[in-house]
């Protein structure tokens, strides 16, 4: 093999790693994966849970912590995702990109209702949010 082949395979195979690495970190939630407690947690925050959303992101006003803390917090992904996409959430959720394109379109597909009550469940979450911090609670750090 030709040392021009040899590198194509070396990346190749870091490439695959790297994908396969990133979307088995946002995978279903494990029973082992620090969150509060089934019995103590917020029933609203049941369903970010068992889709698997937590595997990835926090839910502060739920007092969910994901482990491996590598999206932002979905408390406020309502406000975040039309600043930093100039989209709205229905239409990020309809046809996401970058990582969340990976993670849609493999560990957590969403059909079009399954989307709808994303959105709704993420504008509540927000809606408690600015609730809380209206309150004097301070603003989630991630």
């Amino acid at each position: 093999m030709s040392p021009a082949s040899s590198r194509a395979v070396v990346i190749a195979a870091i490439a695959a790693l790297g994908a396969g690495a990133l979307l088995a970190g946002c995978a279903a939630v494990s029973s082992s994966e620090p969150h509060a407690a089934a019995a103590t947690r917020a029933p609203e925050a049941e369903w970010f849970v068992k889709t698997g959303c937590t595997a990835c992101h926090s839910i502060s006003v739920y007092d969910i912590w994901s482990v491996a803390a590598t999206g932002p917090d979905l408390s406020v992904a309502a406000e975040d995702v039309p600043r930093r996409f100039g989209r709205s959430l229905e239409d990020f959720l309809r046809a996401p990109t970058g990582t969340m394109a990976l993670v849609l379109a493999g560990r957590i597909p969403l059909d079009d209702e399954q989307r709808a009550v994303a959105a709704g469940k993420l504008r509540d979450a927000h809606r408690r949010y600015r609730e809380l911090n209206s309150a004097g609670r301070p603003a989630a750090s991630h």
